[in-house]
């Protein structure tokens, strides 16, 4: 009976290092990503969308099938009566000047034409011009998030937090979300207004063990968004409209768990073709939203405190 009760305890203190390892393994397996930056993020856009081009006109050059082309061909009659020969020659002659006469008119006309489509490009160019950064930008939502915990080149917010592993030591947790929806309002010069959600209930970090544990802090089934509104205007660099990068602080108010607290964000913003590109973090306090830092057995401590971070690509 007691070497019974030993094995027993033998594959118990088994079973228990197992799901230690485990867990610790769940926990630390990948590195956490890089923290949102304006230079890194557009970088990775202009290198996605040339990739694109470059698909785009590798398709547009491929040669095409030349089966159906018609060789030239010349014709000629000629008829006979009484004795003389009829040739149809002057008649074609007359044809032709015909035709070069209408050959011409035409390139008359397209040249008119093009003068007007120039006209035209050049309108549209000037309009262009003059809209600048005025008007309302949404949030551009990706169909498709990819990774969020690798490289990515679409809109998402989340957080970083650091902890302390057993046996591990310090490691940084990386939580994001692609839906993330909002809009901007803006002056050539200035950041008028900005409204957005979050969605909370959503967010995943490297393991689904730490997922669960975050939504029960946060209490997303009751408060599933996050929304950050701007309160004070930010004013821009005048090149901004010309690809002049602004760096600077947002202050609004920021509501979490229901809570809403007045924060600043470090801000950094582009625009890159057609898109503005925003980056930015600010450091909050958990106790100052009613969160309380989740913990594991394999969490030997968690900050009270994390960065909130996003990276958002806004469009007109």
């Amino acid at each position: 009976m007691r070497r019974i009760k030993i094995v027993i305890g033998a594959v118990a203190a088994v079973v228990v290092l197992i799901v230690a390892v485990v867990a610790v393994y769940l926990l630390t397996r990948d590195e956490a990503p890089e923290a949102v930056d304006l230079e890194t993020t557009v970088a990775r856009i202009e290198a996605a969308e040339t990739a694109e081009d470059d698909t785009d006109m590798s398709s547009a050059t491929e040669p095409a099938d030349d089966s159906d082309t018609d060789a030239p061909s010349t014709y000629s009659s000629t008829g006979t009566e009484d004795g003389d020969t009829t040739s149809s020659t002057g008649s074609d002659d007359t044809s032709a000047a015909g035709s070069g006469e209408t050959a011409a008119d035409d390139d008359t006309a397209d040249a008119g034409t093009g003068d007007s489509d120039a006209e035209t490009a050049s309108a549209d160019e000037t309009v262009d011009a003059t809209v600048g950064l005025a008007g309302v930008w949404t949030v551009q939502v990706a169909e498709d998030a990819g990774d969020l915990q690798g490289e990515p080149t679409v809109s998402f917010a989340g957080f970083r937090v650091n902890e302390v592993l057993n046996s591990i030591g310090d490691f940084t947790a990386v939580g994001r979300t692609a839906d993330v929806s909002g809009s901007i309002e803006m002056s050539d010069t200035t950041l008028v207004a900005a409204t957005v959600e979050v969605t909370m209930s959503t967010l995943r970090t490297d393991n689904s063990f730490r997922d669960g544990r975050i939504y029960g802090a946060l209490n997303t089934s009751e408060y599933p968004q996050a929304i950050f509104t701007l309160v004070e205007p930010v004013a821009l660099p005048a090149g901004m409209a010309d690809g002049e990068p602004f760096s600077g602080s947002a202050e609004g108010d920021l509501t979490i768990k229901g809570v809403t607290n007045r924060v600043a964000f470090d801000l950094q913003a582009q625009l890159v073709g057609d898109i503005i590109v925003a980056v930015g973090s600010s450091d909050v306090v958990f106790s100052d939203y009613g969160v309380t830092a989740p913990t594991a057995p394999v969490v030997v401590s968690v900050e009270d405190h994390g960065i909130m971070e996003f990276q958002l690509l806004f469009t007109r």
